[in-house]
């Protein structure tokens, strides 16, 4: 899941890089000019490896072009746990005044458009969530259909597993700070597990194990002192220099990260039990190391030229 270097911006004194790891996967620090090679830095931020760019290359047709963006996207929208089940989603490749374009559209009308930046495709996404207090979305997953209290007894979710419609659960808690929830939609049993690590936590933890990791002590105690007044990013980004804030700004992991991991169940499964738990345990599984990756890649593009002078 390599993805293009990028440019290193410098200025005299201590080394000031905001440069993307040469082994990272996430995104670019300048706006890709080709659509798709922006669209997978996009999909970086949500873990996947679209390779979209590579795909439009290969000679691919606009039909199979706006299925694999669409697919993609769905998968990215789960993955940063905006609860958006109930609408749908798509992306369609177009050409507006200023080039190719990839409009990102919800219930068929453009909700944004990849050319306005990662920070503005974040507002117009964030604009149709719905968080409680915990960082869970309060959107239903079904329009209708019954719905089952977190605090209800776990035999009641196992009968509503193996022989009810459509239903689905309100957020139930579990061990480690996640939360899951539980639905059926026709035949199909859809699992997501939640741990919400919203962009600004995601980039503050990558901070601290920078500034935990420095062997300089004298420097690393600097930047803990500051971290008391600016946080363990600002901090860190005050040792670089004065644009180092807005360069990390544009990239789309200042703005998005994986908060959830979803899964679905057909056939016989789906009226299992037994197989929901695996299910539940292999997407808990998945969701931590997924994050936990995304911190390292995060603290790689953090650290990467973070030298004193």
């Amino acid at each position: 899941m390599a993805r293009p270097k990028t440019k290193t911006e410098t200025t005299g004194g201590a080394a000031a890089t905001l440069d993307r790891p040469r082994t990272g996967k996430a995104a670019e620090t300048r706006p890709a000019t080709d659509p798709y090679q922006t669209f997978d830095a996009l999909m970086a931020s949500a873990g996947l490896d679209s390779r979209l760019a590579a795909f439009a290359e290969s000679g691919a047709t606009p039909a199979e072009l706006q299925a694999a963006l669409t697919e993609h996207l769905g998968v990215a929208l789960t993955r940063w746990g905006l609860g958006l089940h109930h609408l749908t989603h798509e992306a369609r490749p177009e050409t507006g005044e200023n080039g190719p374009d990839i409009a990102l559209l919800t219930d068929g009308r453009v909700t944004a458009r990849l050319s306005e930046g990662a920070a503005a495709v974040a507002r117009a996404y964030a604009s149709l969530t719905a968080p409680d207090e915990r960082g869970l979305s309060a959107w239903p997953a079904l329009g209708e259909g019954h719905r089952l209290a977190a605090d209800a007894p776990a035999t009641h979710l196992k009968i509503l597993i193996e022989d009810a419609r459509d239903f689905e659960t309100e957020w139930m808690t579990a061990r480690g700070g996640t939360h899951h929830r539980v639905w059926r939609r026709g035949e199909t049993l859809h699992v997501e597990v939640v741990r919400p690590a919203p962009p600004e936590t995601a980039l503050a933890d990558a901070a601290w194990d920078v500034i935990t990791s420095i062997k300089d002590r004298t420097f690393q105690r600097e930047l803990m002192r500051r971290s008391d007044e600016h946080g363990m990013l600002g901090a860190l980004l005050g040792a670089r220099h004065a644009g180092a804030g807005d360069a990390l700004s544009r990239l789309p992991e200042a703005h998005f990260a994986v908060q959830a991991m979803h899964g679905t169940l057909t056939g016989p499964e789906a009226r299992s039990a037994d197989a929901y738990r695996t299910l539940l345990r292999t997407l808990g599984t998945e969701l931590e190391q997924v994050q936990s990756q995304a911190t390292r890649q995060l603290a790689e593009l953090l650290k990467h030229g973070l030298n004193r002078a």
